[in-house]
């Protein structure tokens, strides 16, 4: 899981970003969507946008892709919601995190994967590399 960050400002700069973010999020990630399906990365990538912290959106998978594919979408992520930010220019930063009754079967990945649902914000998030 991925928090998406830049450079500190005012609560309520900060509070307007996300707005944006907010209201922008389907377009965002249909737009994460293409370009990542265009890298070759067609792992689902899931964004939501806090109420509080420093960052302006979180971004997680339910797969374990390598950290070199994970790196590439972030990235993609972050040009995207940064051009709708004006052209900020966004970093990440990892969050540690962990699953609570994490089985899944592979039956679980493909129908996930095949709903497309760019509204759904909920998932198994990618644990921190060690």
């Amino acid at each position: 899981m991925q928090d998406i960050v830049w450079t500190p400002v005012g609560d309520d700069q900060l509070e307007a970003e996300r707005e944006t973010l907010r209201q922008s999020l389907i377009e965002i990630t249909n737009a994460v969507g293409v370009a990542m399906r265009d890298a070759g990365l067609v792992f689902p990538l899931y964004a939501t946008v806090p109420n509080s912290g420093e960052s302006v959106a979180t971004i997680a998978t339910p797969l374990d892709p390598s950290d070199a594919d994970w790196e590439r979408a972030t990235t993609i992520f972050c040009k995207i919601a940064g051009k709708m930010l004006g052209g900020q220019r966004l970093r990440a930063r990892e969050l540690p995190c962990a699953v609570a009754n994490g089985t899944i079967s592979a039956a679980d990945i493909i129908a996930e994967a095949g709903e497309g649902d760019a509204q759904q914000s909920e998932g198994i998030p990618r644990p921190p590399d060690h």
